[in-house]
This record gives structure tokens, C-alpha cells and sequence, in this order.
């Protein structure tokens, strides 16, 4: 009996193991993309306010960025940007500045014809700024979760790389309704803003 006892709780611990290694939390540092391509690429070096800095570098088809801000929260660029995930030749330049209050702003990043993407990003607040955005995701472009990866990134006044691996998750594969949203976690009137920069994303094709 205890053998038996023993050979299932080995089991359990087995399953449970295999569990975690599907989750995909948002985690600081880079993740290897060897084999994957370019799709979508914001290095922010361009653009001045909301509308041009929305524009990706580059894009295999449809990445864009869209905002929901509170009364008169807007974005614009900040200088310097940062040096982590440079891509394409890029230099720090500027970076995306989403200037509070703001409610959330969201990532579109179709996969039309890829497969397992990786999402790479710098990020670091003001003095005043929030310390966290909640992550989430959509793959039919209006049902929000956050299964599968960490519900929220924290950060501080210094850059940070973190990186999502969607390759567990199959329902963003391929698909032209893939977006991330990142909302603010503290309250509408507050002040100071959030930096984003050298937004990545990295798949296989399918």
C-alpha cells in the first residue's frame, strides 16, 4: 500500500511539473527566438504623439497600437530609450511614453500564417508612475484572459526587458485576432507615466 501510495504521489508531482512548464509568465530577460521571424517590431524612434507612434517598424500584416485613456491622458515619445531588444539596426532613440491618467492600451499583433510567438519588450516608469500593468490577451478580439501567462508585469525607473512565450498556447497561432492588452492597476487621477520600448514579436512560420 505505502509503495502505491508512494508510485502516486511521484505521479502527481510528474503532472504537476508538466502543468508549470506550459504556463507562460511575463519574466525579465530575454527568451531565445533562434528559428523564428520578425513579424511585428516598434522601436518608437520615429513617431511624436499617439497616432504615428502606433506604427510599427515593421509588420507582417495589421500590428498596430490602440489606447483608452481617462480624461486627458495621451502619449508621446520620451528620450533617451532603451538599449535592450534593439532590433533591426535600431539605436536607443525614444521611447513610448503613456502619459496617466490612462485605462489601457493594447498591442494588436496579428499571426496570420505563424505559429508560437514570443513577445519581447522594455519597460520603466517615472518617479510617479504606476509600478504595474495587468497583462491579458484576446484571440477572438473582444474576450480578454490571461490564462496561460502571468496576469501582471511590475516595474521601476529602470529599464527592464521582459519577455512572453505564447508557444503553449495554440488558440494565438495563426490568427488575426491576436492582441495583448496592458492596463493600469492604480487609481484614473493618478499622475506621472509608463515607458515602453523595442516591442518584438518573434514566430515560427506555420
Amino acid at each position: 500500500m505505502k509503495q502505491n501510495i508512494l508510485i502516486l504521489a511521484i505521479i502527481a508531482i510528474a503532472f504537476s511539473a508538466c502543468v508549470k512548464d506550459r504556463v507562460s509568465p511575463a519574466q525579465t530577460g530575454p527568451i531565445s527566438v533562434a528559428g523564428r521571424t520578425l513579424i511585428h517590431y516598434w522601436s518608437f524612434n520615429t513617431g511624436t504623439d499617439s497616432a504615428s507612434l502606433a506604427v510599427p517598424d515593421t509588420t507582417i500584416g495589421g500590428g498596430r497600437i490602440t489606447y483608452s485613456f481617462y480624461q486627458n491622458g495621451y502619449t508621446d515619445a520620451v528620450s533617451p530609450g532603451s538599449l535592450l531588444n534593439l532590433r533591426r539596426g535600431e539605436d536607443t532613440g525614444t521611447a513610448l511614453r503613456i502619459r496617466n491618467p490612462f485605462d489601457h492600451w493594447v498591442l494588436h499583433i496579428p499571426t496570420t500564417g505563424f505559429k508560437q510567438p514570443i513577445v519581447q519588450f522594455a519597460i520603466e516608469k517615472s518617479n510617479s508612475g504606476p509600478a504595474s500593468n495587468a497583462i491579458s490577451y484576446t484571440t477572438d478580439g473582444s474576450t480578454w484572459t490571461s490564462t496561460g501567462i502571468s496576469s501582471s508585469i511590475t516595474f521601476t525607473t529602470s529599464w527592464v526587458l521582459y519577455s512572453i512565450d505564447f508557444s503553449s498556447i495554440s488558440a494565438v497561432d495563426d490568427n488575426a485576432l491576436f492582441a495583448i492588452k496592458f492596463s493600469n492597476l492604480i487609481a484614473d487621477t493618478s499622475g506621472g507615466n509608463d515607458r515602453y520600448d523595442n516591442i518584438s514579436v518573434d514566430a515560427l512560420p506555420k
